[in-house]
């Protein structure tokens, strides 16, 4: 069986501390999940990408958006996200994805294609993504900006090893917690970035949503969404750090 390349994104209407923020106008009336479909369609015109939603009945304007957009719908279980990655790539036929949440509207394209690169010229590795110099991987940190690609053979695997909650809510952290078992790379991160921890670009919260719409407008006005337009902007504002510094704290787990 030849290697299938894909990108899947995780969405779905019912988060808990700011419901529906997919589909809230976000820029120039559109919203989130629409800004990212358009972006990811642009860069990866060769390449299926797929929103993965859930068959909760909320979730039909995800699939309605998904549809009007042109790209590829699946929907599966809300609780286990871990089993609707899985069948949304078997229905489709991929063998490795790239995965991108949703709530990152600042999410780096040319960094979703080097990770899928690196898959394909690195066929023993598991699973890549970007991280800190610590060895936090990009999805255990509030910068937003990094997706993380995956064999779908070991999304298969951790099913079949682990029942509990948390590994199927969160599709990669069996992954790179058991790298005894799994091939497991990291990319570095800049240091500009990583020597800053301040930044939070992750959008869980009404605040996080306010914050960063006024940030992705002024980003646009500079020429597009791009890692180094973004440090731009919100280097130029300090009170973006001061926001942001105090959402991180507030969102702590």
């Amino acid at each position: 069986m030849m290697d299938s390349y894909g990108i899947i994104i995780q969405a779905r209407t019912g988060s808990t501390r700011l419901p529906k923020k997919m589909i809230l106008p976000f820029y120039n009336g559109k919203c989130i999940i629409q800004i990212l479909l358009e972006r990811l369609k642009q860069e990866f015109s060769e390449i299926p990408v797929i929103v993965a939603t859930t068959t909760n009945a909320n979730d039909d304007i995800i699939a309605d958006i998904t549809a009007k957009s042109n790209c590829l719908s699946f929907r599966g279980s809300e609780n286990d996200v871990l089993d609707r990655f899985i069948s949304a790539a078997d229905k489709f036929g991929l063998t490795t994805v790239a995965r991108v949440c949703a709530d990152n509207p600042f999410i780096d394209m040319k960094g979703i294609g080097i990770l899928l690169d690196y898959l394909a010229n690195n066929m023993e590795t598991d699973y890549v993504t970007f991280a800190r110099r610590d060895g936090t991987p990009a999805m255990k940190t509030h910068y937003g900006f990094w997706a993380e690609a995956v064999r779908v053979d070991a999304l298969k695997k951790t099913a079949s090893l682990t029942t509990e909650k948390l590994y199927h809510e969160h599709v990669t952290n069996f992954i790179y917690a058991n790298k005894d078992i799994f091939k497991v790379d990291y990319l570095t991160i800049p240091e500009e970035i990583d020597s800053n921890n301040r930044i939070r670009l992750t959008l869980d919260t009404a605040e996080d949503f306010e914050m960063q719409k006024e940030i992705f407008a002024e980003v646009m006005k500079r020429g597009g969404i791009s890692i180094s337009n973004v440090l731009d902007v919100i280097n130029g504002n300090p009170e973006y750090f001061e926001r942001m510094e105090k959402l991180i704290i507030r969102n702590s787990k």
